[in-house]
């Protein structure tokens, strides 16, 4: 590269070089030559750039390089001293980390083990598995850091959920000073004019962040994969693994990048071919290609040296007779549909009947709203209404909302042959449901809880009906009203949210699976309620894992309200076993509990007398 037409050998700019340019001293850092330009890489030695690092594309910028005497230069011996202190600290082997010293964390030595791991060249496809808490962000960008001051990786593509986009960006930014922008709808609108025809506006991005259900969307692929990415991030990694289309797009880019970084704190839910398939992700897959193994790196709080300050409860809830009736009501609609699927398809149809009993175990208000809406459509003359679904995602062109928690449509298995008997069949169910739910022992306990332990607290249920259901019931008059979050409210007021439930001591946060991932909740709170079991154990984790952290300084609690007289008994003891065969593959945490703790559970199910001293958690 030369720093005019008629430069030489004698005038190119090398590394090490000092320079001018834009009237401030620069050292070249590196050099990149290309046909007809080069990408120089600074470091500022002078004010006020002194410490900076750029990049200038010449001959756009002219670079004029100082000429150092040569002869011999006396100086001070302090400045001496400090010069040599200089050259000693800057001149690392190369397998040694150039950024962590500058970055603002708090570094703890498992965290450097990724990076260090990277640039020795042990792996370029790694796992980060470590327990909830335990700063799988910060090592993520350290190996970013790392990366890029050695110019390893220029373009990098973070695939995380859409409600973490703003957390990774202010991370990178507050920690390791590197501008990551945002990739969505709104943001790539914004950027598409200021372009020349014809631009992928992905192409513009260095550092991208992007949600996975917005990239794999079939009008943003393409434009996704036609970028070549160096370093692919996968957070919360988990739910890649275990979705078609998710996974399809993630590794279709991923495989092609020259970095893969994977990030859960729950690889394994006891399913070993989800497990597989999240092992195999961003795997070479020409058969002439050379497959790297995946390194994981799997920390537990004891391994790194936190003692376990988690107690979970198993809280067994008596239901009321109306409760026990709309159960019995749900399993006689259940056999009808079993008998005559059985006689006609030859198949059972436990799958789809699954769908309401995890409606009824998440309230009976949530069940009797899935009734009604079958009923009015066999009113309608179109039992199929309800069961239809928008193929685009049509209300959601930034890729901001999460469709997980909203209430499931009917199955289209689900219905019989005589209709009148149906109708009578779901009549006389959704007025059971109804009616149990005029008084839900779930929330009566809930609110119990709430009560005698006197803190903060986030309650976490399946759907976000139920969750509206639940934030009636608790908005007493004279009370404050809790917050709410889910999958259905736009990125910004998520965020607010979460603002104010940091900010406000006290304050009862009703929530989905919409904010059991990378939320930091862990400075107000320490109490974590289940209202219903999800039938994937390390959800659990990952709600807990809101609040059991690095930083917290008390005891976590974490309590599964669990319907006694259900099948809900059964989903406990099926997740126990999932979580068996998880720790015998991979050493993986139990967020489920096993019995009952007996002082906690007379706090639930005891009568409404006054609070006392013994209803107060414990740590």
């Amino acid at each position: 590269m030369q720093i005019s037409p008629q430069s030489d050998d004698r005038t190119a700019i090398r590394a090490g070089d000092l320079v001018v340019v834009r009237r401030c001293r620069w050292r070249v850092v590196d050099v990149r030559a290309y046909e007809a330009c080069a990408v120089v890489t600074l470091s500022g030695v002078s004010a006020p750039v002194a410490g900076l690092h750029r990049r200038l594309l010449t001959p756009f910028d002219t670079l004029h390089r100082v000429d150092l005497p040569r002869g011999t230069r006396f100086v001070p011996r302090r400045r001496w001293r400090r010069a040599c202190r200089s050259l000693v600290a800057a001149n690392r082997p190369p397998a040694t980390l150039r950024t962590a010293r500058t970055a603002a964390i708090e570094l703890m030595p498992y965290q450097l083990e990724p990076a260090l791991a990277v640039l020795a060249g042990a792996g370029v496809r790694l796992l980060l598995a470590d327990d909830v808490g335990l700063g799988k962000t910060i090592q993520a960008g350290l190996v970013v850091s790392e990366l890029r001051a050695r110019a390893a990786a220029d373009r990098i593509l973070i695939v995380t959920p859409a409600g973490l986009r703003d957390q990774w960006a202010r991370e990178l930014a507050e920690r390791f000073a590197i501008r990551a922008e945002s990739a969505d709808g709104r943001a790539l609108r914004r950027r598409l004019p200021l372009l020349p025809t014809g631009v992928n506006p992905w192409s513009t991005l260095a550092t991208a962040i992007a949600s996975v259900d917005y990239i794999k969307r079939a009008e943003v692929f393409p434009s996704v994969a036609a970028c070549d990415w160096d370093l692919v991030i996968v957070d919360e990694a988990h739910a890649v693994a275990a979705d078609s289309d998710r996974y399809e797009a993630v590794h279709a880019l991923a495989a092609r990048a020259s970095y893969v970084l994977l990030l859960t704190a729950t690889p394994h839910n006891g399913d070993r071919h989800a497990f597989d398939a999240l092992c195999t992700l961003g795997a070479a897959e020409t058969a002439d290609a050379i497959d790297p193994q995946l390194l994981v790196f799997r920390r537990t709080r004891v391994d790194v040296g936190i003692s376990a300050t988690r107690r979970t409860h198993a809280l067994f809830v008596r239901l009321s007779p109306a409760e026990r009736r709309m159960h019995l009501l749900l399993q006689r609609y259940g056999d009808a549909i079993r008998a005559e699927r059985r006689a006609i398809a030859g198949h059972d149809a436990c799958l789809a009947l699954s769908v309401l009993h995890k409606r009824a175990f998440s309230s009976a208000w949530s069940l009797a709203r899935s009734v009604d809406r079958r009923l009015a459509a066999l009113d309608s003359g179109d039992p199929g209404a309800d069961a239809a679904q928008l193929a685009l995602p049509l209300g959601d062109p930034d890729g901001d909302l999460i469709a997980a928690d909203a209430a499931p449509s009917w199955p289209a298995e689900l219905r019989l042959a005589d209709e009148r008997r149906e109708r009578e069949l779901l009549s006389t169910l959704a007025s059971s449901a109804a009616a149990a739910a005029r008084r839900e022992s779930k929330i009566a306990a809930l609110q119990r809880l709430l009560r005698r332990a006197g803190e903060s607290a986030i309650v976490f249920t399946e759907y976000r009906d139920t969750l509206r259901h639940v934030h009636d019931c608790l908005s007493m008059p004279g009370t404050v009203a809790p917050l709410t979050l889910h999958g259905g409210m736009p990125r910004d007021e998520r965020a607010r949210v979460v603002d104010d439930f940091s900010e406000q001591h006290g304050r009862i946060l009703l929530a989905t699976d919409a904010a059991a991932e990378g939320l930091n909740l862990h400075r107000r709170c320490r109490l974590v309620v289940n209202l219903e079991l999800p039938w994937n154990p390390m959800r659990l984790e990952q709600r807990i894992g809101r609040v059991d952290r690095i930083g917290q300084r008390r005891t976590v609690h974490a309590f599964q309200f669990i319907a006694r007289g259900t099948g809900e008994p059964r989903i406990l003891a099926r997740l126990q076993a999932r979580v068996a065969a998880a720790q015998a593959d991979l050493g993986a945490p139990d967020p489920v509990g096993g019995g009952v703790e007996r002082s906690m559970a007379r706090l639930v199910a005891g009568g409404d007398h006054d609070d006392d001293e013994d209803g107060r958690l414990p740590g």
